[in-house]
């Protein structure tokens, strides 16, 4: 909180902010290349007593553009004094008159550098497709200044908060979302995508523009048309299952066996209605309104599973009892068994669920046409596997720095190199003792030579 706010950035003439060189380097990879030592302004006294903290400026010198899709940054040149070596004062962008570019790249800008201090970041809310705008020009500064991995949640979080706004521009268009969730690494967004893109499958593959879209991410085509197939599969099986069961106890209307022709000729109206029921549906199925269909069999599975008078209505029965005509109470009881057949197909279809809405859109409100009922798995999720991030259009990642020796290291060399200067310094005076004491010993026995010549003089005189 108390540190220097040492790095200027300059986006226009009117737009400077002040950041610290430690938090920009720390979650972006250009700016640690720019923030080094080398860089920095040599900043004289007189500065330094002024107040200037400023030691790297950073200025926006070209708007995002076809050459520059995220614009260019480029470091400032100081002066000692903490000025501007060249004395501009600043990008100064007249447009006159045309959409205002330059005021979107400076909000693109802030935003992201607001992010790097945890500040929620915002997206336009007017409209989904301005809002996906939005995130891919957010997307294309994040990459160029390496932060993608920095600026992904807060983009995913901007985007949940659209709530069922975005959800309905996701099930309108999902091949367009599908990209920004895998760059984004959004599994929220992705797996609602991918819900649509399978359940939709045979719509969407018509579609080159939806069909160039996927190929940006490498196996999502395959990846689609796996979980497509799977959802055929689950209604070929409840196919399967409407056209052999035996509602009740039809196939076993008497205790004793084996069963007599009069037990079975009692049921005959369940039989035909069960007859007439099949027949209804056989014929559906053959004109390829089931798993066949456009719609991989929604309308069919979404009338099997109203029950009612959502399909086989009075006009269809009316059919049936003109080939087989019959007394009007054996018509009315025939058609209270179709009522029982569809009850009891109708728990069928639930208990399948292939009506089931595993997408986060509200389709009671916003309902659609296509099944919804697709299981994404975990592990599906293309950035979880390894050999995807080694394809050249995978998602950018901040690439792992090598970091240069922190304060504890720094601080443990301090301590080592003290250590080793005192054991030196122990090591001198331990010798310096020892030539001290083998001194006076040479000079104590040097004396003691003196003495005795001496002593020997002296006798020889006196004798």
């Amino acid at each position: 909180m108390n540190q220097a706010e040492d790095v200027e950035v300059i986006l226009g003439h009117e737009r400077r902010y002040k950041f610290h060189s430690g938090t920009l380097a720390r979650n972006s990879t250009l700016f640690a290349d720019m923030f080094t030592e080398p860089n920095a302004a040599k900043l004289n006294s007189r500065a330094r007593n002024a107040g200037i903290k400023i030691r790297w400026m950073i200025e926006l010198t070209r708007l995002p553009c076809e050459q520059y899709p995220a614009g260019c940054l480029e470091l400032v040149e100081l002066t000692p004094n903490g000025e501007r070596a060249d004395g501009r004062s600043g990008l100064v962008v007249n447009e006159n008159g045309r959409i205002p570019q330059a005021h979107k790249a400076f909000a693109y800008y802030e935003a992201i550098f607001y992010a790097f201090y945890n500040k929620e970041l915002s997206i336009d809310d007017t409209d989904m497709t301005a809002a996906l705008s939005d995130c891919y020009t957010l997307l294309k500064i994040s990459d160029y200044l390496g932060c993608t991995s920095i600026i992904s949640k807060p983009i995913e979080v901007a985007l949940l908060k659209q709530g069922q706004d975005l959800f309905r521009a996701i099930a309108a268009k999902p091949s367009a979302w599908v990209e920004m969730a895998y760059r984004i690494r959004s599994e929220s967004v992705f797996r609602e995508c991918m819900i649509h893109l399978v359940g939709n499958w045979r719509v969407h593959k018509l579609s080159p523009s939806t069909l160039d879209q996927l190929r940006e991410i490498p196996g999502l085509r395959a990846l689609i048309e796996k979980y497509h197939r799977a959802l055929l599969q689950k209604g070929k099986d409840l196919e399967i299952v409407i056209l052999s069961n035996y509602p009740g106890n039809m196939a076993l209307p008497a205790d004793d066996l084996p069963i007599k022709r009069e037990a079975y000729a009692k049921d005959i109206l369940i039989w035909m209605a069960l007859t007439f029921y099949r027949h209804w549906v056989g014929q559906r199925l053959i004109n390829d309104k089931g798993r066949h269909a456009p719609d991989s069999g929604y309308d069919l599975y979404k009338a099997l599973g109203t029950g009612g008078d959502a399909y086989m209505g009075k006009a269809v029965t009316n059919q049936f009892h003109v080939k087989f005509p019959m007394t009007k109470k054996a018509m009315n009881v025939l058609e209270n068994h179709v009522l029982e057949i569809k009850a009891c197909m109708k728990k069928l279809v639930q208990e399948s669920g292939i009506l089931k809405w595993n997408c986060q859109l509200d389709c009671h409100r916003f309902p659609v046409k296509y099944l919804t009922c697709t299981e994404f798995a975990r592990a599906d999720y293309p950035w979880l596997n390894a050999d995807v991030w080694a394809h050249p259009r995978s998602l950018a990642v901040v690439k792992k720095r090598e970091y240069k020796p922190g304060g504890n290291d720094i601080a443990r060399q301090n301590l080592d190199t003290a250590r080793m200067f005192q054991g030196r310094g122990a090591s001198a005076e331990m010798e310096v003792d020892e030539e001290e004491e083998e001194g006076g010993m040479v000079e104590g026995s040097e004396m003691e030579d003196v003495q005795g010549d001496h002593q020997m003089a002296k006798r020889a005189r006196v004798e």
